[in-house]
């Protein structure tokens, strides 16, 4: 039987330290049949002269401006071919046997989506952080297949925005146009939304694949006031994008309510930002956060603060 192909995209900006340990980690893998498209975003180091090592086995982009993840990982879904989709940050890194396992399980389930576990570590520390591992084995079983609003429900109830997190079928892409916002941080917030919103078939494998770096200055941890005012500008721009997706008539309960819940996740954090209070009086226009949702966030923040 054919393998079917796997298409890997990556974006990559300033990862000379990491990008070696994350493409070998994809050279390694012992399933064979991949594509891995590297889009560089204008990277000022030595990002792209080490990629090009790499040149006989990759299809390397390079770009002359830096325009962010979303438009690079748009840029990859456009020339992809593979009939299943795999996205990688360019510092992780991923177990050997993870593509043969995660496409074993596809194929055998028909799984539009393939779910998995992670763990992270801090930059230059093997070191696990319990507080952040990506497990999600107490909510979804090994193996399991879940259909329909079943699929929807558990996505709603084990929901992670990292699409490094998951093996996707290209067909559900293509047939919901989906794609992730450009121009702003946490863009991975609207995709996995709506991908997880309208996925028919999941399956879950409890194993951890997947190794998240935490290093300086990255998205996930930087926090200068420009980079705070940027996030918050960001998370607002996906709020806004998630809550027009939210008042259309095409979704199920069950879809709506995945969708509610990443409204309320987000404007729970805006609320808790470390911007000007200024800047927060945006949320006032915010339609889809009702009274009933604001009493529940602040009920949910009281009950946070006493159990600490």
């Amino acid at each position: 039987m054919t393998q079917p192909l796997v298409s890997i995209i990556i974006p990559t900006y300033n990862v000379e330290r990491y990008v070696e340990e994350c493409m070998d980690s994809l050279m390694n893998q012992t399933y064979k049949n991949i594509e891995i498209i590297v889009l560089d975003d204008a990277s000022t180091d030595a990002t792209v002269y080490l990629l090009k090592q790499y040149r006989s086995r990759i299809k390397l982009i390079e770009n002359k401006t830096n325009k962010g993840q979303g438009t690079r990982r748009n840029e990859g879904l456009k020339i992809a071919l593979g009939r299943y989709i795999y996205f990688m940050d360019s510092d992780d890194w991923m177990e050997k046997e993870a593509l043969q396992e995660l496409v074993d399980q596809a194929v055998k389930t028909e799984a539009e989506l393939v779910r998995f576990n992670g763990v992270a570590f801090y930059e230059g520390d093997q070191a696990l952080i319990t507080e952040n591992n990506y497990d999600f084995s107490s909510t979804l079983k090994h193996k399991q297949l879940y259909t329909d609003e079943e699929a929807v429900i558990k996505n709603r109830q084990s929901f992670s925005p990292s699409p490094c997190l998951y093996l996707v079928k290209k067909t559900v892409i293509d047939a919901h146009n989906l794609a992730f916002p450009e121009g702003v941080l946490h863009e991975d917030e609207y995709f996995t939304t709506l991908l997880f919103a309208n996925t028919k078939k999941m399956t879950y494998l409890d194993n951890n694949f997947y190794h998240r770096r935490y290093r300086i200055a990255s998205t996930m941890t930087e926090h200068t006031k420009k980079h705070k005012l940027r996030s918050f500008d960001s998370y607002l721009n996906v709020f806004e994008a998630l809550e027009k997706e939210y008042q259309k008539v095409i979704y199920s309960d069950q879809q709506k309510q995945l969708i509610k819940r990443q409204l309320l996740s987000i404007y729970n954090g805006l609320l808790k930002s470390d911007v000007n209070p200024e800047r927060k009086k945006q949320l006032k226009k915010l339609e889809s956060i009702t009274l009933k949702d604001k009493l529940f966030v602040l009920a949910a923040r009281l009950k946070q603060r006493l159990n600490k």
